[in-house]
């Protein structure tokens, strides 16, 4: 497994929550560059503390960039468009699916 699928795995295979985030592609203008922590997330979206507000932003037709154990990836969000813990499950399958 190269170390860019391995990351992403390892990202869809974790918790959200406390992670550093940013809007890099987004149907909708105004969101791309809202950058902040992750506080919420939800089946649909993530709630972003940003430096001046609180954002919810759709997982759904976006990129983000996340901050994850040091790496810099892009994930899209059609990818982590699921409850957390269904995103979780699907994370590790992919993980051992890898290994195999």
């Amino acid at each position: 497994m190269s170390g860019r699928i391995q990351g992403l795995a390892l990202v869809l295979a974790d918790e959200w929550i406390g992670l550093e985030v940013e809007v890099v592609e987004s149907p909708n203008p105004s969101e791309v560059g809202i950058k902040g922590i992750v506080v919420d997330e939800t089946m649909n979206t993530l709630r972003i503390k940003t430096e001046k507000s609180l954002k919810t932003v759709a997982k759904r037709n976006r990129v983000f960039r996340v901050w994850y154990k040091g790496k810099r990836l892009r994930v899209k969000g059609d990818l982590i468009a699921f409850r957390p813990e269904d995103r979780i499950k699907r994370g590790i399958m992919l993980i051992k699916k890898a290994k195999r």
